[in-house]
């Protein structure tokens, strides 16, 4: 190999990975089952995985910082079999906490 095409693979390594964009990250999500805990937030959707994590990143991907888990839980089927999956509600909130404030 010559030292010429080395130095394009990498370079082109390095370039590929600089251009995918990194997923939100779910920490900026708080889960909830308390439904005070939203009020005056505004709705932006529902999510549903059979994973937190990804519960979480997803609702994030709506623009959310708070999921309310509902208590319904759906059980899918899938190549592993039967899955049980969480659904939540995703809000937008301006104050996180019983007194939060709508936001615009």
């Amino acid at each position: 190999m010559s030292k010429r095409w080395i130095v394009s693979t990498c370079l082109l390594a390095s370039l590929g990975g600089a251009c995918a964009t990194a997923p939100p990250k779910p920490e900026g999500v708080l889960v909830v089952e308390d439904e005070s805990r939203v009020r005056g937030c505004r709705a932006l959707g529902t999510v549903s995985d059979d994973a937190l994590d990804d519960l979480q990143k997803k609702a994030a991907r709506l623009g959310g910082n708070v999921a309310l888990m509902t208590p319904q839980r759906k059980t899918k089927g899938g190549y592993f079999g039967l899955q049980d999956y969480m659904t939540a509600d995703v809000y937008r909130c301006e104050k996180v906490g019983a007194e939060s404030k709508p936001t615009k």
